[in-house]
Parts: structure tokens; C-alpha cells; sequence
């Protein structure tokens, strides 16, 4: 059997307070273009936004 690790409450909000930073660091803001942005995704068939940058950055 495993043993239960128990975390506290601080540890839990220093864990996602580490995630929140390292999803940050990847994040852009398109602003008002954001709506042209998801409209420009679903109509590409592409699944992610990820997907979407790499093939503008590529053209």
C-alpha cells in the first residue's frame, strides 16, 4: 500500500501559485483580436492555440 502524503493549505497555494507562474511564462495577450483569433482557429480545423502560432509563425 501507498502512503497518503497530507499537504497543508499553504503547501497546496505555494504549489499552484508555482504552476500559475510557469503557465505565465507561455502566455501572450491578443487583446480586442481575440474573437478573430478563435475564429480564425475553428475555421482552420486547428485543435489548440498552440497549433494556430506555429503555423502563422511558420508562413
Amino acid at each position: 500500500l501507498k502512503s497518503r502524503v497530507v499537504k497543508t493549505l499553504a503547501q497546496k497555494k505555494e504549489y499552484k501559485k508555482e504552476e500559475d507562474r510557469a503557465r505565465n511564462r507561455t502566455r501572450i495577450n491578443v487583446g480586442t483580436a481575440f474573437e478573430r483569433w478563435r475564429t480564425l482557429r475553428d475555421l482552420n480545423g486547428f485543435k489548440s492555440d498552440a497549433e494556430l502560432a506555429t503555423f502563422l509563425l511558420e508562413r
